[in-house]
């Protein structure tokens, strides 16, 4: 079974090579944006705001260790603050080293009382280029019968994944659909979208996150 917990961080480290490669295009395009810097910028603030908020009102115990990149290694420290009772993620925080009140990646988890993870969003900068966060994300679960869902969006709104697990009907089944699946041409995924496992899947997950773009 999928570790959920770490589904943001996992996107984020499979996409660093790519980042750092692409750095000085990407930071040329943020630069020209100025809605997309300022909105991502309030986004990782937002989170570290929640993440500020949910730790404060439990007992906690934290975790922190050194961390970093290739030429790198001890580019960050990352503090992992869990629920004292539940012993579940509340939050992982990366702070740059060298500056350490600036923060360099962010996730935090938001849950039912049941302990399963309801919402959860993380934003992550490249280690040079600061002018916005590099990706930030919005995954909003669902639990129907043995299936657990998400959706995922960027802090712009837009849908970027989905991603569906369990078992159905007695079978195992997986659905993974990227961005280009969600918005391209293919018949193969409009059947899949029109068909009841698509919909059990998906049921309670909005089809938008406006009413989440403000991390709470």
């Amino acid at each position: 079974m999928t570790d959920y917990r770490s589904i943001p961080l996992l996107f984020i480290l499979v996409t660093c090579t790519f980042w750092l490669a692409h750095a000085q295009a990407e930071e040329n395009r943020v630069t020209e944006d100025k809605t997309h810097v300022h909105v991502w910028n309030q986004f990782a603030a937002d989170c570290l705001a929640l993440s500020h908020r949910l730790v404060a009102s439990r007992a906690v115990r934290t975790q922190s260790h050194i961390g970093g990149y290739q030429g790198r290694p001890d580019f960050y420290r990352e503090e992992n603050v869990y629920d004292q009772t539940t012993g579940k993620l509340i939050s992982k925080v990366q702070w740059e080293r060298e500056n350490p009140s600036r923060l360099h990646a962010i996730e935090v988890y938001v849950r039912d009382q049941q302990g399963r993870t309801v919402r959860d969003y993380a934003a992550a900068y490249l280690p040079d280029y600061r002018n916005a966060p590099m990706q930030t994300l919005i995954n909003l679960h669902a639990y129907n019968g043995e299936l657990h869902s998400f959706r995922q969006f960027d802090a712009s709104g837009d849908r970027t994944y989905e991603f569906c697990e369990g078992n159905y009907r007695g079978k195992p089944v997986q659905i993974r659909l990227f961005e280009n699946d969600l918005f391209g041409n293919s018949p193969r995924v409009d059947q899949l979208m029109a068909s009841k496992l698509y919909q059990t899947c998906f049921q309670g997950i909005p089809a938008n996150a406006d009413a989440f773009l403000k991390p709470h």
